[in-house]
Order: structure tokens, then C-alpha cells, then sequence
């Protein structure tokens, strides 16, 4: 199991800010838009460190992104279950729980990174942007505006919706 945190971004004008991944070997995200985000350093875990989420979502936007986040909260955690899932360039696929945060202040211009191009989208085309099917469900759950803990199982390619489910709160 590996643990990561994203950073759900939307400026006051209703764009969220992604970015635009290259195609590289060994990335689920490969060729994909996605929200800033990555796995947490040793530091960041645990009950030790209960800001360690909170450090991570931070310093992963900044260095993608090179914008800085200001006032994060938590808005959801989700189980990635990638045990029956098959990609085309990640051959050893892990479960993956990761901590979503939203915030809508930063301060910063967004710079391109090894990650990739930042891209703005607004929030009626999030769900059409190229990106991975669990992706586009956890978008929907964002959009909400609820708080939430969910799961998202792929049964191949897709998502297992028997397996894919939410608790609002």
C-alpha cells in the first residue's frame, strides 16, 4: 500500500488547475491530465506527524506547479484498489490511499515541471479532459461540494461498479 495526497485547486473564476502529464514509462498517469499530487515522504506519515498530509498536498503542488497553496482543507480520502486493475506502462500497480484537499487561494504563477504543463480547465470540462476512468469518478465525488471517504476498484480498464463506493458526509 502506498499513500499520497492531491490537491483539488478551483480560482474564484471556476477554473481547477491540472497538469498535463508526458508520456513516460511507469506512470498511471502517463499522457493524462491530473490533479498535482504525490506519494508522502517517511516524514509525512503517521500518527506522529498529523500535519504530514497537509506538508505533503503543499510541497507536491508547489514543486509540480511552482504555484503555492494557501488555506488547504480536507475534503476527501480515497482507496485507489488497483488489485485487479491492468495498465498499459505501470507493471507493478499498488493500492494507493490518498488525501484530497481543496483550496480555492494560492499565490504564484504556474511553471512546467518534470510532472508536467499546468493547465487550467474549468469546472464543466473536468470530466472531458483525457484522463484516467477512477479519476473522472473522483471528480464527480469533488463536485459535490461534500466532504467524503471512498473507494475506487477497477475490475481491467474499468471500474468495477459494484466494488466503487462513497460515503458523503
Amino acid at each position: 500500500m502506498k499513500y499520497g495526497t492531491m490537491m483539488y485547486l478551483v480560482s474564484k473564476n471556476g477554473n481547477v488547475l491540472m497538469i498535463e502529464k508526458p508520456e513516460r514509462k511507469d506512470d498511471p498517469n502517463s499522457g493524462y491530465f491530473t490533479l498535482s499530487g504525490g506519494k508522502l515522504n517517511n516524514d509525512e506519515k503517521g500518527l506522529n506527524n498529523p500535519r504530514g498530509r497537509l506538508k505533503s498536498v503543499i510541497r507536491e503542488t508547489f514543486e509540480e506547479t511552482g504555484i503555492g497553496i494557501l488555506n488547504p482543507v480536507l475534503r476527501g480520502i480515497i482507496l485507489f484498489d488497483n488489485k485487479d486493475r491492468t495498465f498499459d506502462n505501470w507493471k507493478n500497480p499498488d493500492n494507493f490511499v490518498v488525501y484530497i484537499f481543496y483550496a480555492t487561494e494560492f499565490k504564484g504563477k504556474p511553471k512546467k515541471s518534470d510532472e508536467g504543463i499546468p493547465r487550467t480547465v474549468s469546472l464543466d470540462k473536468v470530466k472531458r479532459v483525457p484522463s484516467n476512468p477512477g479519476d473522472k469518478k473522483m471528480y464527480e465525488w469533488l463536485n459535490s461540494g461534500k466532504k467524503f471517504f471512498g473507494v475506487i476498484k477497477h475490475k481491467g480498464n474499468e471500474i468495477d461498479e459494484e466494488g466503487t463506493w462513497v460515503d458523503f458526509y
